[in-house]
């Protein structure tokens, strides 16, 4: 590749990442790489930057900040012959550990070059996308306590809760998620129709989530499906017991948990609840009408993804 833009979210992430993000483009222009680095701390600006990169026919966008940030760029390349790379400058940085791309830590401070190199030593490979109410989502969309939590951080985020990542996030979600009680929800996936009481509902397009959860470990980036979780109950209580089967992989079999899988999900529920793209929250409604898109965006894989990602050679 030759021309790469570099889109960094200073919001995202630890404050002290700039310098990192400056590195990781210092790495690529070394290796014969043009490089077009642009600090933008809006998302209208990300969008408007990678609108840019398009028109100037650049080989690839790499988006330096979280799983949010990637989305909104990732809508923007969708249908483009512009490939998408990350370099996990955000919190949760899921999308790295599904590409198996390296993140940062004291022991790895130089992991934002690392993956910037990495991407660009791999492939180009199509993957799936999908839309919902109109919007598209790179890794999930959904509804339900995920989007609350989401939006309840928004709310309440400070200089120090960037400072502390993941640990303020989890935390936080932890109080936070002690106000939900689920609500009432329809769900419709093709054929098939589901009513009760859920604490959320995601669709996912990715097999990781939140993080630190795998949901499922034989999802696919490009078979033109999403699979759909619902999370049955109303309490904290439940909240927890859903966190813990989660954490140690015991969630899918479980009875509170129902796992669909389908090109299109409608999801009807009593009262608007709030939800969220890619971990961004949007406004509340009561209709969610998802589908996926299939093949619509070039990504960049490193060589040590792995194989069982996609469905097509």
């Amino acid at each position: 590749m030759n021309q790469v833009w570099i889109l960094h979210n200073p919001l995202a992430g630890h404050p002290g990442n700039a310098a990192k993000v400056e590195r990781a483009a210092e790495a690529l222009t070394r290796r014969g790489v043009t490089v077009r680095l642009e600090s933008l701390p809006t998302i209208d600006g990300l969008r408007q930057a990678a609108r840019q990169a398009i028109t100037a026919r650049a080989d690839a966008v790499l988006i330096a900040g979280g799983d949010g940030s990637l989305g909104t760029i990732a809508a923007e390349l969708a249908g483009s012959p512009v490939a998408l790379g990350f370099l996990p400058a955000g919190t949760a940085n899921v999308w790295a550990k599904e590409l198996n791309l390296p993140t940062l830590s004291w022991l790895q401070p130089d992991a934002l070059e690392q993956a910037a190199l990495r991407s660009l030593e791999g492939q180009v490979r199509l993957v799936d996308m999908g839309r919902c109410n109109g919007r598209l989502f790179l890794l999930w969309a959904g509804i339900g306590l995920d989007a609350f939590v989401m939006q309840q951080l928004e709310a309440r985020r400070q200089l120090f809760s960037r400072r502390l990542g993941l640990l303020y996030n989890l935390t936080a979600a932890f109080l936070v998620s002690r106000e939900w009680r689920g609500a009432r929800m329809r769900v419709v996936v093709e054929d098939r129709e589901v009513t009760g009481q859920y604490l959320m509902v995601v669709a996912a397009n990715a097999s990781w989530y939140g993080g630190l959860f795998q949901l499922t470990a034989d999802s696919r980036l490009d078979d033109g499906q999403l699979e759909i979780w619902l999370f049955a109950g109303q309490t904290h209580a439940e909240v927890l017991a859903h966190t813990a089967r989660l954490a140690v992989g015991r969630h899918q079999a479980h009875p509170q948990l129902t796992r669909l899988t389908g090109e299109q999900v409608e999801i009807y529920t009593a009262a608007p609840q709030v939800i969220h793209n890619d971990g961004e929250p949007l406004a509340a409604t009561d209709h969610l009408s998802i589908q996926v898109v299939p093949q619509v965006l070039r990504i960049l894989v490193p060589p040590e993804a792995s194989s069982r990602l996609f469905a097509k050679g």
